[in-house]
């Protein structure tokens, strides 16, 4: 100690043993562990506390760090995986992984629903645009398809129920009863009965076999067809009076069939294509044109009372969500003649629903009523 001293050094001697210990830590032959240096890393199961209680984990399984030559190698959700960033844009698509070294303070990241990376393609593309009104897996039409592109699949078939008539039956699925009769052979008097099985797809039908179809009759299925011509009563006795508007379209002269406002106008992308009249319970429902009631029931789900008038073998009008009805199969009634009471939509709404069909097809009603 005295060296120090003499080469004007002044150190203190309390630190003079580590100092000593230290140099001879420096010049031992130390060597970091094993698992330190090596490309495989080995970890203890983590212990997890529950209730207090030290629960031991299932061990990890080895990680393998590779050369980015092999790095696909290496599994996705071990430790050594780290996720690049993920962008949005029509759908989710990963854009980028890499991997890097395992830290034993490194958190697993695992991609949900997908499969490993190694069995995807190198380059990931965004997934389809999908519609605004999706819900979970299902993904919703934006619109309907138009009344034009609606036909039963081929070998569709409808098992007719009591009370059922082919006017009916054609009305629910859109239509000409002259192609319903001929795609399923049905001729003179065109009697269907309970349970029967009749096939509602038009295909192969021709357009001249339908216009060599005489008049079908509105008879109810297991029934005869009724007297044709009666008028009722009661229709006549409550038709409309006084200056009325009307349009003539297509050879048949039409009118409004109810007094009200307009609450909805046509749309193919409407399930029920016609317009909404506003209106009271109980109020009077009227013949739009002169015809043949071909149908007066509740058969048809979703229309409530029902009355279909045939105006002639293109031209039908229907009449929904009726209170009472007056007319029945076979009647025939005057473009003004009571046939109906309104009674209330889906909705709980007092209103009556409105449709004009030609050849079996829905159209717009407002092009063939006058203007008011």
């Amino acid at each position: 100690m005295k060296k120090f001293d003499e080469v004007g050094l002044s150190f203190p001697r309390v630190l003079i043993a580590p100092v000593f210990m230290l140099l001879a830590a420096c010049a031992s032959n130390y060597q970091a562990p094993v698992d330190d240096r090596s490309s495989r890393l080995e970890r203890e199961a983590p212990m997890i506390i529950v209730d207090g209680r030290a629960v031991p984990a299932s061990a990890r399984a080895p990680v393998t760090t590779t050369s980015s030559s092999s790095e696909s190698a290496a599994a996705v959700g071990a430790a050594s995986t780290v996720v690049g960033t993920v962008s949005v844009g029509s759908g989710i698509s990963r854009s980028s992984v890499t991997r890097v070294a395992a830290a034993p303070s490194a958190v697993d990241v695992a991609p949900v629903n997908q499969a490993p990376l190694n069995q995807r393609p190198a380059t990931s593309q965004a997934a389809p645009a999908r519609s605004a009104q999706s819900e979970g897996n299902v993904f919703l039409q934006s619109s309907a398809p138009s009344a034009s592109s609606i036909s039963a699949p081929l070998g569709a078939t409808h098992v007719v129920a009591q009370g059922d008539t082919l006017y009916s039956i054609a009305f629910a699925h859109n239509m000409d009863v002259r192609s319903l009769a001929l795609a399923n052979n049905l001729a003179t008097p065109y009697t269907i009965y309970p349970g029967q099985r009749l096939s509602v797809s038009a295909s192969g039908v021709s357009a001249s076999a339908i216009d060599a179809v005489p008049q079908i009759p509105a008879a109810p299925a297991g029934e005869a067809a009724p007297d044709p011509g009666r008028r009722p009563q009661a229709a006549i006795d409550e038709r409309r009076t006084g200056s009325v508007n009307t349009r003539e379209v297509d050879g048949v002269t039409w009118q409004w069939p109810a007094e009200g406002r307009l609450l909805s106008t046509f749309s193919e992308a409407s399930a029920a294509r016609g317009i909404d009249i506003a209106g009271n319970r109980g109020q009077a429902v009227y013949a739009a044109a002169d015809g043949d009631v071909v149908y007066a029931g509740s058969g048809i789900q979703g229309a409530g009372n029902l009355v279909i008038v045939r105006h002639n073998d293109r031209h039908l009008s229907a009449y929904m969500h009726n209170s009472a009805m007056l007319v029945g199969e076979g009647d025939r009634v005057s473009a003004g003649d009571k046939i109906a009471e309104i009674g209330s939509g889906p909705s709980g709404r007092d209103m009556l629903h409105f449709e004009v069909r030609v050849d079996g097809k829905p159209v717009d009603p407002v092009r063939y009523l006058p203007m008011r």
